[in-house]
């Protein structure tokens, strides 16, 4: 809540006032519990003498008003960028993005035939080398995109 001076009130403030005796109530409550209202030191810097009973005496003649939070909800005004149309073109009509497929391949002991479970590899996609681990079954997952040729995978310590 805050106080505002009347002449300085909006319709919109107008219609979220306090009327004055709850004014009242509420910032003689405040003051007694020493907590801020907004415009209280413009109030105060506008007195002959600065004490609390003088403070109350101007919200009762209806020189100050105590206005709701509520008023200031309407007053909130979005920022013209928000509705940028590029942007919104973009949140409509995404671009296409890069897919990548999963390419599965199961590494099995050519001696066994037994999965190679939790082994390490090094699979080079593209001439791109990269470290990797089987899983539990031996199988290596790679994701890549569709257009990849060249696939070469070595198994570390068998």
């Amino acid at each position: 809540m805050r106080l505002v001076n009347v002449i300085h009130l909006s319709e919109w403030e107008r219609q979220h006032a306090c009327s004055s005796e709850q004014a009242l109530e509420l910032v003689r409550q405040a003051l007694l519990d020493r907590q801020p209202i907004d415009g209280l030191n413009e109030l105060r810097m506008g007195l002959l003498i600065d004490i609390d009973s003088e403070v109350l005496d101007q919200i009762e003649r209806g020189e100050w008003r105590l206005v709701r939070p509520e008023a200031d909800y309407a007053d909130w005004t979005m920022p013209d960028r928000t509705f940028d149309p590029r942007v919104m073109e973009l949140m409509h009509n995404p671009p296409v993005q890069p897919t990548r497929s999963p390419k599965v391949f199961r590494l099995v002991d050519s001696v066994t035939g037994e999965p190679l479970a939790q082994c390490h590899y090094i699979a080079t996609v593209e001439g791109d080398p990269a470290s990797r681990r089987t899983d539990g079954e031996g199988i290596a997952h790679l994701f890549m995109s569709a257009e990849v040729q060249h696939i070469s995978m070595k198994v570390i310590g068998v």
